[in-house]
């Protein structure tokens, strides 16, 4: 079994309500309940799959998708920008018990982008940010708003600088 993780239109594969969809298997999509039991949805009713073949097979799909969203490698950047445990996303553990559905769909999502490696920059940025300066506390909703105002705030002051003249201009005159 293949899986690309990657996002799925739940116009094009519709799926019971409260079930995460979180990339392909061929042509059907691959979704999990709410109980995390992993089914293919698409033609006619879910079929439900061997978790220890789903997980088997996530261990490349997180690969292809990791390494799409962190070219750099995503071994350290995957667990920092979700705010896992790193021994979570370890090959091993995720041949074992899989990742939660909602990391997956996130990843997958992530990878779809056309601008994946920068989306994986501003993830890790940004929960970077909410967890060392936001003032959440064990909210990380919070802390994530903080984050939000913090962007805001830093593109804020890009624009003021690259709007017009710069101390350096692109023709390098001062």
């Amino acid at each position: 079994m293949e899986i690309s993780l990657q996002y799925v239109d739940p116009e094009h594969w519709p799926r019971p309500k409260g079930w995460t969809a979180v990339g392909l298997v061929g042509r059907l999509a691959l979704a999990y309940d709410p109980a995390r039991q992993p089914y293919l949805v698409g033609e006619g009713e879910p079929r439900p799959l061997d978790p220890a073949a789903v997980n088997q097979a996530l261990v490349a799909a997180v690969d292809r998708a990791g390494m799409t969203v962190w070219p750099g490698g995503w071994t350290h950047a995957l667990p920092a920008a979700f705010g896992l445990n790193k021994r979570t996303t370890q090959r091993d553990r995720i041949e074992r018990q899989g990742l939660h559905p909602a990391v997956l769909q996130a990843l997958g999502s992530a990878a779809s982008s056309p601008d994946a490696d920068g989306i994986g920059v501003l993830l890790v940025a940004l929960a970077s940010y909410a967890d060392q300066h936001g003032e959440g506390g064990t909210d990380p909703r919070r802390a994530l708003d903080d984050a939000e105002r913090a962007a805001a705030n830093a593109l804020d002051i890009l624009r003021r600088v690259r709007r017009g003249k710069t101390l350096l201009n692109r023709e390098g005159h001062g």
